[in-house]
């Protein structure tokens, strides 16, 4: 993956872990590029370009699921309005 695909899936990524963050059917999100996660001192030291396509999120189900930007069909905007889609259900 080349520096401007790499770029662009980070930034979705980066949208829809804040997204996930906030959402009430999401009990925890794990993303380098926020803040509050574990490793984000870290990954904003070493990491180039981005933190990388992978958002893991537990649902309120208890159930773990990862979401991954490189499968992403649309911008940020649009996979943010899918997931409202996917998580109201």
């Amino acid at each position: 993956m080349d520096a401007s695909a790499w770029r662009r899936v980070s930034d979705t990524a980066q949208v829809v872990a804040s997204y996930l963050a906030c959402h009430p059917a999401v009990e925890a999100v794990r993303y380098p590029g926020l803040t509050g996660d574990a490793s984000y001192h870290e990954a904003s030291c070493t990491l180039r370009g981005g933190f990388g396509p992978f958002v893991d999120v537990l649902l309120a189900s208890g159930a773990w699921v990862r979401y991954d930007a490189r499968a992403a069909t649309g911008d940020a905007r649009e996979e943010v309005l899918r997931l409202e889609r996917v998580l109201a259900r």
